[in-house]
C-alpha cells in the first residue's frame, strides 16, 4: 500500500517537471521571434603595438616649458646638431698632464746651509729670480780661486809691461820679455778656467767681474730660476743642509699643457699624427680641439694601451695637470651614425630620449635609437635625431624631472 503511494507522487514530479520544460522552450521561441535582427559587422582587427604606440606618442608630445628665469637657473645648455656630429670617430679616456719640455728641477750646484727661501710653493717665478740663498764653503773657496787668478794676472800684466819698456830701450833681452809674455797668457789661461768653474756653479758673468770689488761675504750663494713659471714643489727648509744631488724646487710653465691618451691596442693602427681631436669636459661640453704630435708605438704590458700625446695651449690656465678628459679622435668626415655626448641622453618610459629645443624655454622629449651600449661618455645614435637641431647638453635631467611633474598634474 505505501509502495503504491510513493509510485503515485514520483509520477506527478517527473510530469511536473516535463511540462515545466516545454514552457520555458516555447517562452525562448516567442521571445527570439519578437526580437529584431542585428545586422552582422565584422570584427576589427586588433592593433599592433607599434601602432598604438606611435598613435599615442603622437597625439601626447611630451613638452616641457620653463620660464627664463628658470632656464637661467637650471643651466640649461644646448647643443646644434651640425655635419662635425656625423664623423667617424673613436673615443677614449685622457688625462692632462705636464709638458715635459717646459718643466725643471732645481738643485743646487754646491753643498750648504739654507739661510733665506724667497718663493714658495705655488708662487710664480721669472727667469733669474731668487729662489733661495746658501752659506756654503765650496763657493767661498771657488769665488777666491777666481780673485787670486785675477790679481795675478793684473801683476803680470803690469811686469810685462815694464819689461817691454826695458826691451825697447835694449835693458832686457827679448828672451826675457817672451818669457813674460807666456807667463802672463798663462795667468789669462788660469783666469778663465775660474770664471768657468763660477759660471758652472750658476754665478752669473756680470757677479764674477764685481768679484775682486766685492765686500759681502763670498759663502754666499744664491740659488735662481732657470725660467719662468710656477713653483710646483720645494723641497727646502731654513737651516738644512743641502748636498749637490738635492732637488730643492720643481718649476713648470703652464702655458703649454699635454693631453696624453690612452688607446686601445685594436684602435691604435687607426691613429695617426696629425689628426684632429676634440676634447671634453665631464659635463660634455666642448672644451677644445687639438692636433695628435706624438703616437707612441709602444703598448703597455699591463693595460694594453698605446699612447698618443695632443699639445695645447694653456696661457688662461683653463687646463690643470692631473685632471681626467674624454677625447674623440675623427677618423674620417663622414660616418652613419650620430655621436652624442651621454649628458644629452635620458631615459624616460624606459627608452632613450633627448630633448628638442621647439622655442624660448619650450622643449620636446623626443625618442631615438642607439647603437650598441649607452654605457661610454658618447652614445651613437641611429635615428630620431637630424642635422640642424637643437639639443639640450647639460641638466637634462631636470627637464625630465620637470616632465615628470607635468604627467602627474594631468593624471589627476
Amino acid at each position: 500500500m505505501a509502495l503504491k503511494k510513493l509510485l503515485k507522487v514520483a509520477c506527478a514530479a517527473i510530469l511536473l517537471g516535463l511540462s515545466g520544460y516545454f514552457i520555458s522552450s516555447n517562452l525562448k521561441m516567442i521571445c527570439n521571434f519578437c526580437k529584431p535582427e542585428e545586422k552582422h559587422r565584422p570584427a576589427e582587427p586588433p592593433k599592433s603595438m607599434a601602432e598604438d604606440k606611435g598613435n599615442h606618442h603622437h597625439e601626447e608630445a611630451k613638452i616641457v616649458e620653463l620660464t627664463p628665469e628658470q632656464v637661467k637657473r637650471f643651466g640649461i645648455k644646448t647643443l646644434k646638431i651640425n655635419k662635425s656630429n656625423f664623423q667617424h670617430r673613436l673615443t677614449m679616456p685622457g688625462q692632462v698632464e705636464l709638458n715635459e719640455n717646459t718643466i725643471t728641477h732645481v738643485v743646487a750646484s754646491v753643498p750648504g746651509v739654507v739661510k733665506e727661501i724667497y718663493k714658495g710653493l705655488g708662487e710664480e717665478t721669472q727667469a733669474g729670480e731668487p729662489l733661495a740663498t746658501l752659506q756654503s764653503r765650496d763657493m767661498a773657496e771657488a769665488k777666491s780661486a777666481y780673485i787670486v787668478a785675477y790679481k795675478d794676472l793684473r801683476l803680470k800684466q803690469d811686469l810685462y809691461g815694464r819689461e817691454e819698456i826695458l826691451w825697447k830701450k835694449e835693458v832686457k833681452s827679448e828672451t826675457q820679455l817672451i818669457q813674460t809674455r807666456n807667463t802672463v797668457e798663462n795667468a789669462k789661461v788660469d783666469l778663465e778656467q775660474k770664471k768657468q768653474k763660477l759660471l758652472a756653479l750658476g754665478v752669473k758673468e756680470e757677479q764674477i767681474h764685481k768679484l775682486p770689488e766685492q765686500k759681502t761675504p763670498l759663502n754666499i750663494y744664491t740659488i735662481g730660476s732657470p725660467i719662468a713659471g710656477k713653483i710646483i714643489e720645494r723641497h727646502i727648509t731654513l737651516g738644512e743642509v743641502i748636498s749637490v744631488d738635492n732637488q730643492v724646487f720643481v718649476i713648470a710653465n703652464l702655458d703649454t699643457v699635454w693631453i696624453e691618451l690612452a688607446i686601445p691596442a685594436e684602435d691604435l693602427p687607426k691613429v695617426k699624427k696629425a689628426q684632429k681631436v676634440n676634447l671634453f669636459a665631464h659635463q660634455g661640453g666642448t672644451i677644445h680641439s687639438g692636433i695628435i704630435m706624438y703616437v707612441s708605438p709602444v703598448i703597455n704590458n699591463e693595460s694594453r694601451t698605446g699612447k698618443a700625446i695632443i699639445q695645447m695651449d694653456n696661457l688662461n690656465q683653463t687646463w690643470h695637470p692631473g685632471d681626467f678628459i674624454t677625447a674623440q679622435i675623427i677618423i674620417s668626415d663622414q660616418s652613419g651614425f650620430l655621436s652624442l655626448p651621454k649628458s644629452v641622453i635620458q631615459t624616460i618610459n624606459e627608452s632613450p630620449h633627448v630633448f628638442v629645443k621647439k622655442g624660448d624655454g619650450i622643449f620636446e622629449a623626443k625618442p631615438i635609437q642607439i647603437k650598441g651600449s649607452d654605457k661610454g661618455e658618447f652614445i651613437e645614435v641611429l635615428n630620431g635625431v637630424q642635422e640642424g637641431a637643437e639639443l639640450v647638453s647639460a641638466n637634462t635631467f631636470l627637464l625630465k624631472a620637470e616632465l615628470g611633474k607635468s604627467e602627474a598634474e594631468h593624471s589627476h
